[in-house]
């Protein structure tokens, strides 16, 4: 088990409002970073802050078109979290 990126992982879903956007993630599909705003009580840049710690943990992946971003769980990092969860 590589225990410096399930401490990583384990970090970026330290905050309910992180697990909160990863969660609508997985049960929504994509979407964009408006609709992020929409569920959350909190200033866009509060969420674009949660939105990059997730994104740097590799939970998430953004796809850029011309004026925006959409957003979508990484599923095989999902699965390696579960993976070394599991192997605790």
């Amino acid at each position: 088990m590589d225990e410096e990126s399930l401490a990583v992982l384990c970090k970026a879903l330290a905050h309910p409002a992180r697990v909160k956007l990863l969660n609508y993630l997985a049960d929504y599909g994509t979407c964009y970073f408006g609709k992020l705003t929409d569920i959350l009580p909190l200033a866009p840049s509060t969420i674009s802050q949660h939105v990059t710690v997730l994104k740097e943990a590799g939970l998430i992946l953004g796809s850029d078109d011309n004026t925006r971003t959409c957003y979508c769980v990484n599923a095989e990092r999902l699965e390696e979290l579960k993976e070394m969860i599991a192997a605790l």
